[in-house]
């Protein structure tokens, strides 16, 4: 059960979509700490605002 309450979550294909990725990628920024997620059952859901602030990131270093 997820214990944040008031983030909003999406799953790793929908994390992926929005970062421009593969959901294994998004695995990948899971495990080494680039992403918040917690698993529900068994499966991932990533933090919204974790990607948002992976894109803003991104936008920032592509300047």
């Amino acid at each position: 059960m997820l214990t944040s309450p008031g983030i909003r979550w999406i799953t790793v294909t929908v994390a992926a979509r929005e970062l421009g990725v593969s959901p294994q990628r998004v695995r990948q920024l899971i495990k080494s700490g680039g992403l918040a997620a917690e698993m529900s059952g068994s499966i991932w859901l990533v933090s919204l605002n974790s990607i948002e602030s992976r894109k803003a990131k991104l936008e920032r270093e592509a300047r």
